[in-house]
């Protein structure tokens, strides 16, 4: 099923201000993108952020996410919310399969219920963006389960996604 923009319009300034604030706090200073900020509602129920009418967030159950075209430069080391499978993982979390505790190897640090990156051990390539479903903690403590539900990853709609 391809997905329809149902509405778009512009940020106001203030609204603006305030993302770019948040991304500055959740991210960092390198994600605050100049540009004219657009807010696309989709068919599916999610909600884009388009910079310059290109895709760079994606807004899921009030979270704001990078696109991973936004962060595809970066080392998933670079950010402390971050886990690393190992390349036996590696095709499964590419077709988007969410992240199993025994494919990880290691965590940065995080909270249940944050978005956390996925990246393979080899290179440190960012493969998938998810929302954690334990903390990094417990991820450590208890090596089994699903502990990432995946919400983009490389190939998927929103990777393909043009306005």
């Amino acid at each position: 099923m391809e997905w329809k923009i149902k509405k778009r319009h512009s940020l106001k300034k203030s609204e603006v201000k305030k993302l770019k604030h948040e991304i500055k706090e959740r991210l960092d200073e390198s994600f605050v993108l100049d540009g004219e900020y657009e807010k696309c509602e989709l068919s599916n129920g999610w909600k884009v952020i388009l910079v310059n009418k290109s895709p760079a967030f994606l807004i899921i159950d009030k979270i704001t996410i990078p696109s991973l075209k936004t962060v595809k430069e970066k080392n998933v080391r670079d950010f402390k919310n971050y886990v690393i499978v190992d390349m036996g993982a590696v095709p499964y979390i590419a077709n988007g399969a969410d992240v199993m505790a025994p494919g990880i190897v290691e965590t940065g640090e995080f909270e249940r219920n944050e978005f956390v990156f996925v990246g393979d051990e080899k290179n440190g390539k960012i493969l998938s963006i998810g929302i954690s479903l334990r903390s990094s903690e417990e991820i450590s403590e208890k090596k089994e389960g699903k502990v990432i539900k995946t919400m983009h990853y490389v190939g998927d709609k929103f990777w393909n996604f043009e306005v």
